[in-house]
């Protein structure tokens, strides 16, 4: 079993940006917990929520708040450590969290679909699965991914034109829900009579994972994983007061 214990913020992003496949945080990075070995810091996984909190866990288990839930905002081990280490990981932060903050109901992932990764990890870790949804997200001819909220920030808007003018591309695919439960049996039981959603261990394998693609000509479906790469021109949104400048600038190149 792994010994993990709470570390650095910074320790825990540094890795990421390292070894992790997306550069981008989740504005709500609470808890880093991570373990050490010859080499240094070899593992880590950040929780905290995403962007909506309390709308997450409400529309999942209505009884329950921000305070009940830890999302899993990054999971991250360097790559030269055995495949099953991430599984191992998560196996210890769910004992983690049952001493240190007993007050957590649950845990909660996404798995991203999208990137072609339909969650193995928490396959792995008997956590319950509860469907999918569809999700888009715009991609440079280099595999750059722009997210659509970046769009409005940067340009004022997502419309068909913007992104058009702008040469990307726009993807749909599936992110997977995954949650392991913290609390004991009887408020379980609860809890999954009053959610929405159905939860069990009839997980989602390769051959559910499909993407759409539209490049300005009309979507069209695959089973083809584009190819996604780092965020970096994309990165960071350009100040207010040039948002309208932009935004003329992409009409232009009609």
């Amino acid at each position: 079993m792994l010994d993990i214990e709470q570390v650095e913020p910074q320790q825990a992003r540094a890795l990421c940006l390292r070894w992790h496949y997306s550069n981008i945080f989740p504005p709500h990075c609470l808890v880093h917990l991570g373990f050490y070995d010859e080499a240094g810091l070899a593992g880590v996984a950040i929780w905290g929520w995403g962007t909506r909190p309390r709308h997450t866990i409400q529309k999942l288990f209505p009884s329950l708040g921000t305070g009940d839930y830890w999302e899993l905002n990054r999971l991250c081990c360097r790559d030269d450590l055995p495949r099953n280490t991430e599984t191992q990981l998560l196996a210890a932060c769910v004992r983690w969290f049952r001493q240190h903050q007993p007050e957590r109901v649950l845990l909660f992932t996404w798995a991203d679909g999208i990137r072609g990764k339909p969650g193995y990890v928490y396959q792995a870790a008997s956590w319950l699965y509860g469907g999918f949804i569809t999700t888009e997200i715009y991609l440079t001819e280099g595999g750059e991914p722009v997210h659509p909220r970046l769009l409005v920030t940067r340009y004022g808007s997502r419309a068909r034109r913007v992104w058009t003018h702008l040469g990307l591309r726009k993807v749909w695919g599936r992110q997977f829900r995954y949650v392991k439960f913290l609390c004991g049996h009887a408020r379980r039981k609860r809890l999954l009579r009053e959610t929405p959603v159905r939860w069990s261990r009839t997980y989602p394998k390769q051959a559910d994972l499909t993407w759409a693609v539209d490049a300005g000509e009309g979507s069209r479906e695959t089973r083809d994983p584009p190819r996604i790469e780092r965020t970096v021109r994309f990165r960071q949104p350009a100040p207010a007061h040039n948002q309208h400048l932009l935004f003329e600038q992409a009409r232009a190149k009609r």
